[in-house]
């Protein structure tokens, strides 16, 4: 029976992870029985912190090793705590502290802008420097309550109101979280996919399995410029390859049916949905878009490379269905640009330019949903950076970095 190393000392941890990973012949040891003690978790993102971990406790055990971050986002406040959650009110915070933190920031907050949400990353990695890290996420969607309800769970389960439950993650029986929970979405995903990571090859650049390609998602408000960039990108990478949507709006007249969209009718686009054909799909401004599942899974099982360019909707359906994805998320450099950008491709009415750009804040809000952040200030350097995120090299560009947070500050006012 293989051994893997769990990067934690946490006993419920061990005990969940470990019975579903037991079917495929799989042993979980916490680091603790090798005495190893974490590392500072200094990573922007939970995906830092995850890979962080695990390839910690590889290196320091020689195994294979498994790890998870989590934590809580919540809008009104930037997506913070994120991964500062447990350290939310300083270092050797309790839970009790970090949750009072956390309601007083939220002090006098109307409640349909406390929506907030739970995440989890598990990383598992063959060896430290194992270049095809295995990622399984999960997100728990719900809101702040404004007293602490309940005595079960921890962390910010007393305060955290599950999406369509009346009881909070603390009121909740044991069985019902864990079905339901972030960690749990994870976990499932890790172990439907376990047969095929275990035994993998060991070929291929980072978060592939086997000889399968990438799949980048791109995001970003309405004149951001994310469509010359990603334009600009293949350009400059012919290997990668866009996944071409389908959507009811009408055809512009610089636009070529099959390279920009799919143009298709209402009705068309309607039995699409009801045969499950697509991947994903939102209406945006009173038209649908969507991208087919079929040509995606095609070119990844070839091992091609594709970026989908799509709106943050679409992004949160393609990350729950394929978790080991990367995806990005284009801000402009302040709302001016983005207005002056929407008028200036004389495209749209003056009626649907103010709609996108009223929209815009709303879209914008979204950016901590988003593994990296690339600010399109300029042009040459977006590009640039898309392109360090594609080759493995974009750590710098995690969402979550500290010198965000003036810019969001502005573009959210």
């Amino acid at each position: 029976m293989k051994r893997i190393v769990l990067a934690s000392g946490n006993t419920g941890k061990l005990r969940e992870i470990g019975a579903l990973l037991a079917p495929y012949g799989l042993t979980l040891l916490p680091q603790s029985a090798f005495g190893i003690t974490p590392p500072p978790e200094t990573g922007t993102t939970f995906l830092d912190n995850a890979l962080l971990k695990a390839r910690y406790a590889a290196r320091a055990t020689g195994l294979p090793a498994l790890a998870d971050d989590s934590g809580i986002e919540v809008d009104a406040l930037l997506g913070r705590p994120g991964v500062h959650s447990a350290r939310f009110a300083g270092e050797g915070a309790s839970d009790e502290d970090n949750l009072r933190k956390l309601l007083a920031e939220l002090e006098g907050v109307p409640e349909e802008r406390r929506q907030a949400r739970y995440q989890c990353v598990i990383a598992w990695v063959r060896r430290h420097d194992d270049p095809q890290p295995a990622i399984a996420r999960g997100t728990w969607e719900g809101r702040i309550v404004r007293a602490p309800r309940g005595s079960g769970g921890f962390g910010y389960d007393p305060i955290f109101l599950p999406a369509g439950s009346r009881r909070t993650a603390a009121e909740l029986d044991p069985a019902e979280k864990n079905a339901a929970s972030h960690r749990a979405q994870a976990l499932r995903t890790l172990a439907s996919d376990a047969r095929a990571l275990f035994g993998r090859s060991s070929a291929g650049p980072p978060g592939r399995s086997g000889n399968r390609g990438r799949l980048y998602v791109l995001a970003a408000p309405s004149g951001a410029g994310k469509t010359s960039l990603v334009r600009a990108v293949l350009t400059r990478m012919p290997a990668l390859q866009l996944s071409v949507s389908h959507t009811t709006r009408p055809q512009r007249p610089t636009e070529v049916p099959g390279r920009e969209y799919y143009f298709v009718t209402v009705a068309e686009f309607e039995r699409m949905v009801s045969e499950g054909c697509f991947l994903e799909h939102a209406r945006v401004f009173d038209n649908y878009y969507g991208t087919a599942r079929a040509p995606v899974e095609e070119k990844l099982a070839r091992g091609k490379d594709v970026v989908l360019e799509i709106d943050w909707q679409g992004a949160r359906q393609v990350r729950a269905a394929m978790p080991s994805c990367l995806t990005v998320f284009v801000l402009p450099p302040s709302r001016a640009s983005l207005e002056e950008r929407l008028r200036g491709r004389a495209t749209d009415s003056a009626e649907v330019i103010a709609r996108r750009l009223r929209d815009a804040v709303s879209d914008m809000s979204r950016w901590n949903e988003f593994d990296y952040v690339v600010v399109n200030d300029d042009f040459e350097r977006a590009v640039a950076d898309l392109m360090r995120i594609m080759e493995g090299r974009g750590e710098a560009l995690a969402a979550g970095r500290p010198e965000l947070a003036p810019l969001l500050e502005r573009l959210l006012a």
